[in-house]
């Protein structure tokens, strides 16, 4: 129950956040390279309370989860079952080299294309509450599912650590998915990419997935929802924050070209 109600708070203080943008949000600025309207007071309120969620769980890890294995592999579903025996520590490696790039490379490209303080705090600020939000609802998950990881059914020396308690769902995936769909909304609004950041955010996001089950840290499900989570979470944030809600789709034929398709423009 009570972890219920922290899901609806956090769920309650991301929608305080959207519909008081509009009343409380800084003036508009003219630079052309504003592509979000952001509340330092708001918000910071949001970023603030999901890192605690985030932290405050993990730090008390110990008394938080229980461990409840040993348990047999046949316990597992058939789908998920197969990832059972991975135990790939490159694996592992590459995936934390990764997340941690990702979280890293995009504001410091986005400042290198920029140089402008304002639009650039703007864009950390969205991209910033994009992670914390979707890693507290990862953390909120972790710790009320419990589930084992796939490295518990083959190595009996984990099972009476509670750190090997939290596969579902997969926080490297979500990360990655995550800050990668804050990147792809802000690529298109600020210079009209299209498909371009999505299909990295697919590639790079689905080697990470496939990285986590390798090393045997996530079941198939594990990294499905983490993807699915992570790419709502880092789409909506960056969504609810763009300017006059500038968004551009393009999955057509040029006009002269023979075929059909569609295109969204404009102001939503």
């Amino acid at each position: 129950m009570k972890r219920a109600r922290a899901a609806g708070l956090l769920f309650a203080l991301a929608g305080v956040a959207a519909s008081a943008r509009v009343a409380a949000a800084a003036p508009p600025h003219d630079d052309p390279d504003a592509v979000f309207d952001v509340s330092l007071p708001i918000d910071g309120a949001v970023i603030v309370a999901s890192a605690a969620g985030i932290l405050v769980p993990y730090a008390l890890t110990s008394r938080l989860i229980h461990p409840s294995c040993p348990c047999s592999p046949a316990s597992v579903n058939a789908f998920d079952r197969g990832v059972i025996g991975n135990a790939s520590d490159s694996a592992d490696w590459i995936s934390d080299v990764t997340a941690g790039l990702t979280i890293v490379a995009p504001p410091v490209a986005d400042w290198l294309a920029l140089r402008r303080p304002r639009p650039f705090l703007d864009d950390l600020i969205v991209f910033t509450e994009s992670l914390t939000v979707n890693g507290a609802l990862v953390t909120l998950a972790k710790f009320t599912v419990q589930r084992p990881i796939p490295r518990v059914y083959s190595d009996p020396a984990l099972v009476g650590d509670p750190h090997s308690y939290r596969s579902f769902y997969s926080g490297h995936t979500s990360l990655v998915f995550a800050a990668l769909s804050t990147t792809s909304v802000t690529l298109n609004a600020r210079y009209g990419l299209t498909w371009q950041p999505w299909v990295a955010t697919v590639v790079i996001g689905a080697s990470v997935a496939t990285e986590r089950i390798l090393a045997g840290y996530h079941f198939y499900t594990d990294v499905l929802v983490g993807a699915a989570a992570g790419t709502a979470v880092g789409t909506l944030v960056a969504v609810v924050h763009l300017r006059a809600r500038r968004l551009r789709f393009s999955a057509f034929r040029p006009p002269t070209g023979i075929g059909a398709g569609i295109a969204l423009g404009g102001a939503l």
